[in-house]
Formats: structure tokens, C-alpha cells, sequence
């Protein structure tokens, strides 16, 4: 099994060593205690626990793995310990551990069998969890391993940051804190695995506290951690509000300013209707480009489309002008549109039979239609496009091309005659912006990411511009050198009529927007 089956990434042997003193310090004197680890992967944690001599360790190791269990085995050399060959969601004991560490796999639900679906089922179902939380097996893992944990005892697990910002780990962040009296959270600047992309947090949960509540501390390198140079705050105010996690350094007096404007605003939904683009199942595959639609001749198939936000960097609007340089540069801008009734010609079929080979008519989306190779509701071009995942600012466009795009947007049409130049407009403001640092989720690399109903639920103060004005506003924004000189030309045209913002106001919310970006982007 290779590390995307089993979802195993495996934890630098500082942090393990960071993790496994934190909790034993918790136990103070004690001379004996047990321990679970319910995925020992290749045995960091293994390593660190054996280096304590003062403590008879009784210890619990399991793994679905049969090798990296006997490589972890030769870890420990005392005999206080079972390594058991079994997959966690099946493991079942009598026994109250004193502390379960450990770093649990990360597979989406999709990718799970059917087996262990109902098992995560039936777990979560247990612990009165809804299905809507099981969308990962660590999630599954986090819940079972509270079952097993004694009346004092201290949880702590490496888990990626959807804990503290994606909707469906809402309901996992309340059973945590109904669960345990102390929570601490350590986030990090640096990407502490070599897993791409995933950014990762250490949980400690302890069934017992003194000192109670939801702590939250950011470290900027691993040396915070080896030195103990981090200082852990309490966010009450993030913890009792619908705020994400994420966001625990922000202060209460931030996060109520921000409330206190958002609840005079209308959302994105209220001015649009939003959809996502089309759901090709295969995008190299039915995204050809000009030199692909030439040799298999399909022209008489295909209709321009926008394939990624990045091709339409720099603009508040997408014309005909702006498709042919995509084409110039041999992008993919063909999205081979196929009907049910139509006429298979030879050279199609030799097109069609590249995806058999790579066995494109068995993903799933393609599975349920009835024809492989038709794609389901194409629908008629966006008047505009959100691109859902964005870098520096989020993209909204105006479309005056031909193009469809496909679901890396959402396809946006105005409501009851509001006016689409008016709401790209005033999209552009530095609190929507900051909004959407705030409401959506971020990845490694700095990726922002805004889900269908994240998109909708946006606050925008809204405010109406004339023909000649939209002009103005997209000369500018194609000559600016940031995002910021944008701003600064239109904040004022904003959010001063709308909401009153005077300049101190202002210089607070671009302060708040710049510490949401720096935290995602690293800086």
C-alpha cells in the first residue's frame, strides 16, 4: 500500500517528540499509565514514548499495515506493549486509555470502501453525529479515539487544518467542545509534511482542566516548538461565534467590528443567482485544445470554454479578444460537447476510444450518463464568472465572450435587474475581500478557496455605477500593479456611502485584511 491508499503521512520526529512531552508533562509524577496510538504509521511516536524511562508505558500500537507495524515494533524495546495488525474502525477493547496520540490517515469518503463507510456511519451515529460528518476517515478516527479515553485522560492528534475552517468539522469542533474541558490548537507557518498542499494543526483535548477553554497558539517554525517559544491564547469570543478557527488570532474587538458591518449588508445571493460551471468528469480529456480538435476534426463538436482562473489573470472582463490569446497560447479551450442521437464519425471514434483506453467511461460521473461522453447540463454561457480558488485577490468577470467555463467558477446572473457592471464593481471593495479571507478556507501554497454556499452567503455593500464609470473602473483595474491600488480607488466610492467608513475605519479593516492574507499566503 503506497501513501495516498492509506492516507499515511507520516510526522516529523520533532513534532512527535513535541506532542509526546506535552501530554506525559500533563501526567506529572504518575509512574504508570497507558497509551494508545491507533495508526502507528512508522512508529515516530513509537520513538519518542520509548525514550521515557521514568514512566512504565503500557502501550497499544495498531496499524492496517503489516510491515510499517513490524518496522514500528522493533522500535520498542520494553515489553509493556501489543501491536495489533487491524484497521481502527474495527478495533474494539473494554480498556480506558490514559492518553491516544497519534497521526491519523486522511482519505476522503470516496475513496473508502463501502465497509468502512458504514463503520464511520455507525461510529459517528454513536456519539449522536449526524452522516453530514463523516466526510473523512479522520474525523471517524478523532471521535472513536474520545470512546476509549479515560475520565482524565488527554488526546492528541496531527490533523489538517479542515478542523478549524470546513463546514462539515463545524459539528466535530462542538463535539470537542462538549467533550473535553481543555482544547488547544496549534496552527503553523510552515507546512510541516511533505503531504503537498495539506496544511496541518496539532489538537491536544484533555477530559479534565484547571485552567478550561479553547487556546489557540501560531508558531512560525519548528524551532517554537523544540524551544517551548509559543505563547497559547484564548479566543472566546472565535469559539462561541460560526467564525472559523483559522482565524483565532484576530481579536474580539476585530472580529465584533466585522460582525457589526456585516449585518447591514445584503449577500451575493440576494443581487445573483449562482451556479457552478460545467462538470466535464475528465477535463484533459473533453478540454481539447486547437491543434487536437484540428486532427481528430470536431470542430462541428466543440465550444470555446474557460478551463482554469488562471488563464484569465489581470481583468474585470473576458471578451472574444482575451479567448483567441488563450488559443494562441495552445491552451485547452475546446470543450468537446457531444448529444445522445449524434452521429459517430471515424475519426470521433478513434477521439473516443483514447478515453476508453484510459478508462475515463468508468469514473463515476461518467458511469451514471447514458452515454459516457455526453456531458450533462451545459446550459447557455455565464453573463460572469467566479472563480472559486484564487491566490492574491478572488476573480469575479464579466463574460463578453463566447466561452462557457467549467466548474473552477461559478456562473453568475443578476437578480430582479440589478445591474451585473454595478455588482463587479462593488465586489471590489477591501471589506468583501476581506470577507472572503475570512468566510472561505485556505490550503497550502495559499490557495483560497470559496465553496458554492460561501460564495453566496458574501457580504457586498452594494452600490450602483454608470456605463462610462465601469470603463474607468476596468482601465484601471487592467493597468494596476496590486489589488491594493484598486482598493484604495475604490473603497471610499464604497464603503463610505454605504456603510459609513471614515478613514480609521479603513486603515482597521485593511489591517485586518492584510493579517487574513499574510497568515494564508505565509508571508
Amino acid at each position: 500500500m503506497n501513501k495516498k491508499d492509506t492516507g499515511s503521512y507520516y510526522t516529523p520526529s520533532y513534532l512527535a517528540e513535541f506532542i509526546s512531552k506535552r501530554v506525559l508533562s500533563h501526567f506529572g509524577n504518575r509512574t504508570r499509565m497507558s497509551i494508545l496510538e491507533p495508526s502507528v504509521g512508522d512508529g515516530a511516536f513509537i520513538s519518542e514514548l520509548e525514550k521515557e524511562k521514568n514512566i512504565n508505558i503500557n502501550l497499544t500500537a495498531l496499524d492496517i499495515n503489516k510491515v510499517e507495524l513490524k518496522t514500528a515494533s522493533v522500535k520498542w524495546s520494553r515489553k509493556t506493549a501489543s501491536f495489533i495488525e487491524t484497521d481502527f474502525l474495527e478495533f474494539s477493547t473494554t480498556k480506558q486509555y490514559s492518553a491516544i496520540v497519534g497521526n491519523p490517515p486522511y482519505i476522503k469518503k470516496n475513496i473508502l470502501s463501502s465497509k468502512q463507510i458504514e463503520l464511520c456511519k455507525k461510529i459517528h451515529s454513536n456519539e449522536e453525529l449526524t452522516e453530514a460528518s463523516v466526510k473523512n476517515i479522520w474525523t471517524t478516527f478523532l471521535v472513536k479515539a474520545n470512546t476509549f479515553l479515560a475520565k482524565n485522560g488527554v488526546l492528541a492528534f496531527v490533523l489538517p487544518s479542515e478542523l478549524l475552517q470546513v463546514k462539515f468539522a463545524e459539528e466535530i469542533r462542538e463535539y470537542l467542545k462538549a467533550q473535553f474541558e481543555r482544547i488547544e490548537i496549534f496552527t503553523f507557518n510552515d507546512l510541516m509534511f511533505e503531504c503537498k498542499g495539506q496544511d496541518t494543526i496539532v489538537l491536544f483535548a484533555y477530559k479534565k482542566s484547571d485552567n478550561k477553554g479553547e487556546f489557540f497558539a501560531n508558531t512560525t517554525s519548528k524551532e517554537d516548538l523544540i524551544n517551548d517559544s509559543f505563547v497559547l491564547k484564548n479566543n472566546e469570543l472565535l469559539v462561541s461565534s460560526k467564525v472559523k478557527w483559522t482565524h483565532h488570532f484576530l481579536t474580539s474587538d476585530e472580529l465584533t467590528f466585522i460582525d457589526n458591518l456585516k449585518k447591514v449588508l445584503k449577500n451575493v445571493n440576494y443581487y445573483t443567482d449562482s451556479k457552478p460551471g460545467i462538470v466535464t468528469a475528465a477535463n484533459k480529456f473533453f478540454i481539447i485544445d486547437k491543434e487536437t480538435e484540428k486532427q481528430y476534426n470536431l470542430s462541428k463538436h466543440t465550444k470555446p470554454i474557460i478551463q482554469k482562473g488562471q488563464f484569465v489573470n489581470g481583468s474585470v472582463v473576458f471578451n472574444n479578444e482575451d479567448f483567441q490569446n488563450l488559443e494562441d497560447n495552445k491552451r485547452p479551450t475546446k470543450l468537446l460537447q457531444l448529444n445522445d442521437n449524434d452521429k459517430i464519425s471515424k475519426n470521433l471514434r478513434e477521439y473516443l476510444k483514447l478515453g476508453e483506453l484510459e478508462e475515463i467511461p468508468n469514473r463515476y460521473k461518467c458511469k451514471i450518463r447514458n452515454n459516457w461522453y455526453v456531458i450533462p447540463n451545459i446550459s447557455e454561457k455565464p453573463d460572469a464568472f467566479f472563480f472559486k480558488r484564487s491566490h492574491l485577490y478572488p476573480k469575479l468577470l464579466k463574460n463578453n465572450s463566447n466561452a462557457f467555463v467549467t466548474d473552477s467558477a461559478y456562473k453568475v446572473a443578476m437578480r430582479n435587474d440589478y445591474d451585473l457592471n454595478s455588482f463587479i464593481y462593488s465586489f471590489y471593495n477591501t471589506l468583501t475581500l476581506l470577507l472572503s479571507e475570512l468566510d472561505g478556507r485556505y490550503y497550502g501554497g495559499g490557495v483560497l478557496e470559496l465553496i458554492p454556499s460561501e460564495f453566496k452567503k458574501l457580504p457586498i455593500p452594494f452600490i450602483k455605477i454608470n456605463e462610462n464609470q465601469f470603463k474607468d473602473f476596468t482601465t484601471s483595474f487592467e493597468k494596476k500593479s496590486n489589488i491594493e491600488q484598486i482598493l484604495i480607488q475604490n473603497d471610499y466610492n464604497i464603503l463610505n456611502p454605504t456603510l459609513g467608513i471614515n478613514n480609521e475605519d479603513l486603515l482597521k479593516l485593511t489591517g485586518i485584511r492584510n493579517k487574513l492574507k499574510k497568515k494564508r499566503l505565509r508571508e
